[in-house]
Order: structure tokens, then C-alpha cells, then sequence
């Protein structure tokens, strides 16, 4: 662990490794988990192995086990199952503005540009939209999801993509606003696999039953 970061009230296993300016603040660092150079954590929790890569924010999240980023990512509120991948350059659940009011400017909710008092802003709406990533989910660099969506498990979505609605389990979608492209399996074989959730075992079953992940075209799905 480096001592070049920040730790402010939050739990951290002694096994995770925090990097070069680094801060966790009112966060929980699993075991094993990496948090990359001047990433900043902030009241999330991140599961065991989880690699947040450098210069990321998350914030107010949740990622599940053995997970991971890249560079540059921005997380904004969101519950991110285990085993997905994000690449770098991605953006998942940005603030919302109300564009229904005089303004869009952030002076309304905060009293620090000395328009408004503390007593006078707005509340901030701008995270209340729910927005979750399954678990098996691969992200394609530069993507942006936007608030409200849901990546449901083991779907992709490509490089570049713009996603604005909520996204099937094994669907690939890709483009700006991301359409569906096609399916992954087909959807018996989907409904199998979501049935198996073996994002959900034990290491020592994944370990057990390595054949599913190794044999290109597994046959049989064993529980």
C-alpha cells in the first residue's frame, strides 16, 4: 500500500493495495481489491479483487467482486454486480440536469457561488434516478450510460455507445443512442444461464466446473 494516499473513515483489508494519491474516504476496500493512482472512492463499497484503475471517481457505489475498471472512468450512484468489465474512458450514471426550469447552472442547489444561501437551494434531484450493471457485463470504451438504465446480466455494450433504456440480459447493443445488434446465445440458452448465476458461486465451484468457462461450446450446465 502506498503511502501517498488518503484513508478518511473507511474500512480497508489489509491485503487491498491503494496507489499513488489515492483517496477512500467513508468507504469499504475488500480484500484484495485495487484502487489505481489519484482514484478517488468516495462512500462506496468495493468488493474483494476488485481493480479500480487510475484516475477514476467513484462515487456512492456499490461494485461486487473480482470487477474491474479502466483509466479515466467516472461512477456516479450505481450498483454494479461481480465479474463485469469496464473499460476505460466509460461513464456510468452521470448527474442529471432539470432543463424544465429557468436555468440548468448549479448555483440553484449549491450555496458556495454565494447566489443562494444554505437556507435558500434547491434540493439536487440529480442522482435520484436508479440506475444498475448485472454482473458478466463487458463495457466497451468511451460508453456512457445514462441515469435510469439497467445493464442486465452478461450483456455488452460497445465502444462509443450512448445507452438511454434499459438493456436485456446477453444483449449486445452498440451506437449513439446504442441500439440492440443482436443476442449473445440464444434465448433458451440464456434463460439457462441466468438460471445458473454462476457470477454467484463459490470460487471453489467456478474452480469445480472450470470446463464451462474453458470448453468454447459447453454442452451440458451443471449447478
Amino acid at each position: 500500500m502506498s503511502t501517498d494516499n488518503s484513508i478518511i473513515r473507511s474500512v480497508v483489508e489489509s491485503s487491498a493495495s491503494l496507489y499513488f494519491r489515492s483517496q477512500v474516504e467513508d468507504s469499504i476496500i475488500g480484500n484484495k481489491a485495487i484502487v489505481g493512482d489519484s482514484s478517488r472512492v468516495i462512500s462506496s463499497n468495493i468488493g474483494d479483487f476488485v481493480r479500480i484503475d487510475r484516475n477514476n471517481l467513484i462515487y456512492h457505489s456499490k461494485i461486487g467482486r473480482y470487477s474491474y475498471t479502466g483509466p479515466f472512468d467516472l461512477i456516479f450512484k450505481v450498483l454494479i454486480g461481480s465479474f463485469t468489465s469496464i473499460s476505460y474512458g466509460v461513464t456510468i450514471g452521470p448527474p442529471e440536469h432539470d432543463y424544465t426550469i429557468l436555468t440548468t447552472h448549479p448555483f440553484l442547489y449549491d450555496s458556495r457561488y454565494e447566489i443562494f444561501s444554505k437556507e435558500e437551494v434547491m434540493i439536487s434531484h440529480k442522482f435520484e434516478s436508479p440506475i444498475e450493471i448485472g454482473s458478466d457485463v463487458w463495457i466497451g470504451c468511451n460508453a456512457t450510460i445514462l441515469r435510469g438504465c439497467h445493464i442486465r446480466h452478461g450483456a455488452v455494450v460497445g465502444a462509443n455507445s450512448l445507452v438511454k433504456v434499459d438493456v436485456p440480459p446477453y444483449a449486445i447493443v452498440a451506437g449513439c443512442p446504442a441500439k440492440l445488434i443482436k443476442f449473445r446465445f440464444p434465448e433458451k440458452k440464456i434463460q439457462e444461464l441466468l438460471d445458473l448465476g454462476w457470477w454467484n458461486w463459490s470460487v471453489e465451484k467456478i474452480r469445480a466446473n472450470s470446463y464451462l468457462f474453458i470448453d468454447e461450446h459447453p454442452i451440458n450446465l451443471c449447478r
